[in-house]
């Protein structure tokens, strides 16, 4: 009886702790056309308007950026979800000039329910020259990692890239892209975030690529073993 007791005490404490682990440990894949529902955006930031608040159920807001539909402008990639992107712009010397609710930052605030301990995805080079970019996730307020994407081509010259951030386990609570502001002109993209899943999974690709997305992950993982911040 005493064995019964004892098996069934530990058979419930461990549904207890997967019960637990559940609830505190989401998968999601944020693509802006499903999730969330998002009509086709504006393709250009002079007819995009303000800057959107874009909020997921569950616990994510994106701030700083517009939605945009269909850009011309941007390199083919193995990992954007068409047609739109999460993105800001701003072009002090001429051309297209987003509206002035527009912020350099892109930001993403995660509830700490979330459980969100990696995120990856996809940053694309808006400007015709090219651009540096550094993301950065905390922990309330406390960073926790960061990835570099250093020199990014041009926009229509293979102009992305991947990052990925990895907090050891604590609870992410916010991530920031910043740009390199040369002569206080930024123009990026960001799509396909993935939280606690990896982009090589989360993102179904053509075989015909494949050979190329595994030469990203290399890269990938040899810039994260040279940029890796130590906290």
């Amino acid at each position: 009886m005493k064995h019964c007791q004892s098996f069934k005490a530990i058979l419930s404490a461990i549904i207890l702790c997967v019960a637990g682990f559940s609830e505190i440990a989401f998968s999601t894949v944020v693509d802006f056309e499903t999730t969330p529902a998002i009509l086709l955006g504006s393709t250009s930031f002079g007819t995009a308007g303000a800057a959107q608040t874009i909020e997921i159920d569950g616990g994510l807001t994106f701030k700083g950026g517009v939605v945009i539909g269909l850009p011309t402008f941007l390199p083919m990639t193995p990992f954007a979800t068409s047609p739109n992107y999460y993105a800001t712009a701003n072009h002090p010397s001429g051309g297209v000039v987003g509206d002035p609710s527009l912020s350099a930052t892109l930001s993403i605030d995660i509830a700490p329910s979330f459980g969100a301990t990696t995120i990856e995805g996809l940053l694309l080079n808006g400007l015709n020259r090219s651009g540096s970019y550094t993301i950065e996730a905390f922990s309330n307020g406390i960073l926790v990692d960061s990835d570099s994407l250093n020199n990014l081509s041009p926009n229509l010259s293979s102009g992305f890239d991947v990052f990925r951030l990895d907090s050891n386990g604590l609870p992410i609570t916010s991530v920031l892209f910043s740009p390199d502001l040369i002569d206080g002109e930024w123009d990026y993209f960001i799509d396909t975030i993935i939280i606690n899943e990896s982009i090589l999974t989360a993102v179904p690709i053509p075989a015909s690529i494949w050979l190329f997305v595994t030469g990203i992950a290399g890269i990938i993982g040899f810039r994260k073993s040279c940029n890796r911040t130590i906290v």
